[in-house]
C-alpha cells in the first residue's frame, strides 16, 4: 500500500473516532439539558452537533472514496496542473491546522476540569462544540498540509 492510501486509511480511522467523540458530546449536551436548571439552553449546541455528525459522515465518504479510487478534491487544492506543491495552500493549511488543533486541545482541557479563562463564562455545550470543531477542522487542515509531501507524481507520456 502506498503512502497516499495509508494516509486516507488513517484519516478514515480518525474520522470514525471523531464521529464517536461527537456522539459522546451530543449525549453530554442532552444530559446537561435535562439537568433541570438550564432546560432548553443547549438547543443551538445540540443542533450544531447534529450538523457536525453529518459533516463528518460526508468527509468520511470522500475519504473512503479517495482510498478506494483516487483523491480528487485534495489534488485540486494542494497541487497545480504539473503536480507541484502550491505554497499558498501549504501555508494556509498549516496555520489553520495549528489554530484549530489548539482550539480543540484548549476546549478539551476545559472539559477535563482545568480553569480556562474565556471558556469559564460560556455554557458547557459550547465547549463541546468548540472541541469537536477544533479537532475536525484541524485534522482536515493537517491532511491538506501533509498530502503534497506524500503524493506520488504520475508520469506523463509525450505524444
Amino acid at each position: 500500500m502506498n503512502k497516499e492510501k495509508t494516509m486516507f486509511l488513517l484519516l478514515s480511522i480518525v474520522l470514525v473516532g471523531l464521529f464517536a467523540l461527537c456522539g459522546y458530546s451530543l449525549v453530554q449536551c442532552f444530559v446537561y439539558n435535562a439537568s433541570g436548571e438550564d432546560a432548553g439552553s443547549h438547543f443551538l449546541e445540540i443542533t450544531y452537533l447534529f450538523l457536525h455528525l453529518i459533516m463528518i459522515a460526508i468527509v468520511f465518504y470522500l475519504t473512503f472514496r479517495a482510498f478506494k479510487i483516487k483523491a480528487s478534491i485534495i489534488n485540486l487544492i494542494t497541487l497545480d496542473e504539473n503536480e507541484v506543491k502550491i505554497t499558498k495552500s501549504l501555508i494556509i493549511s498549516g496555520i489553520l491546522a495549528a489554530v484549530f488543533l489548539f482550539v480543540g486541545i484548549y476546549s478539551t482541557l476545559h472539559l477535563l476540569g482545568l480553569k480556562t479563562p474565556p471558556l469559564d463564562v460560556f455554557p458547557i455545550g459550547l465547549t463541546h462544540d468548540l472541541m469537536n470543531a477544533g479537532y475536525f477542522f484541524g485534522v482536515i487542515a493537517l491532511t491538506f498540509f501533509i498530502y503534497p509531501f506524500i503524493h506520488k507524481r504520475t508520469k506523463f507520456k509525450a505524444e
